[in-house]
């Protein structure tokens, strides 16, 4: 990325494929309906995991490697369809902003410790990861 800055977007849409800041989601259709040939009945409730529709290999290309470069990239992080997520484009410039500026500074890093994830069946993410770091001085 310190070479080529233009990565850094393709890099922000893989890390959210790759950690699917959402587990599940529960749906119950008010129809009938078929899923890939599945019939679903009007009541029924159904549940979308995200992090296997993020590796579903009928959408991505060598869906566990971790890609930089993937694109096309139709992940389903932040859900789809009016279940969009409202904070996503706040989420991605977020994350854009942070590793515009890290990558230009970090220059080492390293796990020092376990990590624990969160214990929770609904948002998937880290609640402890020590690190070991190292910056190059501030221009």
């Amino acid at each position: 990325m310190r070479s080529d800055p233009g990565l850094v977007k393709p890099l922000v849409e893989e890390i959210l494929r790759w950690t699917s800041p959402v587990v599940h989601f529960c749906r119950t259709p008010n129809r009938d309906v078929e899923i890939c040939g599945q019939r679903i009945r009007a009541g029924e409730r159904m549940v979308l995991f995200y992090p296997s529709a993020n590796r579903d290999e009928d959408v991505f290309e060598r869906p566990d490697e971790f890609c930089v470069d993937r694109r096309p990239n139709r992940h389903l992080a932040f859900g789809i369809g009016e279940h969009f997520c409202l904070g996503a484009h706040v989420a991605r410039l977020e994350l854009e902003v942070i590793f515009r500026h890290l990558v230009q500074r970090l220059e080492h890093v390293e796990l020092a410790g376990p990590v624990e994830r969160l214990r929770s069946s609904v948002v998937g993410g880290i609640k402890h990861m020590p690190i070991r770091y190292r910056l190059r001085a501030s221009v």
